[in-house]
């Protein structure tokens, strides 16, 4: 009896190291893809001078917008635009990068700007026509 108690507990130990293995396995395989993922992000956002606009997409679904500031090996910092902040953030929590626009204070997010040149066309193209009308007058 003892020796079918042994071999039980020896198979039972064998399948528990086994899953432990497996496991640790899996993660294992994922580990590069992050640290892979981390130099893309590193490579993209070096590409930025430091002080440039940046906007940032999160892997949590959220959003940064900034100045672009010190880079280092896991982690880079950003300013703000918002409240002027410094922040830090991993590499790894990033999902991607893109070219921010211009940016100063809440409320002028992109899409939001007054672009001057449609209003000087316009305003060049009233007074011309004042002038004229005031001409032949």
């Amino acid at each position: 009896m003892t020796t079918s108690f042994n071999r039980k507990s020896v198979l039972f130990l064998a399948a528990v190291v086994l899953t432990l293995a497996a496991v640790s396995a899996a993660q294992a395989q994922q580990t590069p893809n992050l640290d892979k993922h981390a130099r893309k992000i590193e490579k993209r956002l070096l590409k930025f001078r430091p002080g440039s606009y940046v906007d940032i997409g999160f892997r949590n679904g959220s959003e940064s917008l900034g100045s672009l500031g010190h880079l280092a090996n896991a982690t880079f910092q950003i300013t703000d635009a918002d409240n002027n902040q410094t922040e830090t953030f991993a590499y790894n929590d990033v999902e991607q990068v893109r070219k921010g626009k211009e940016y100063i204070g809440e409320g002028s997010e992109p899409g939001h700007h007054i672009h001057l040149r449609p209003i000087l066309i316009v305003s060049g193209a009233v007074a011309a026509g004042a002038a004229s009308y005031l001409a032949v007058r």
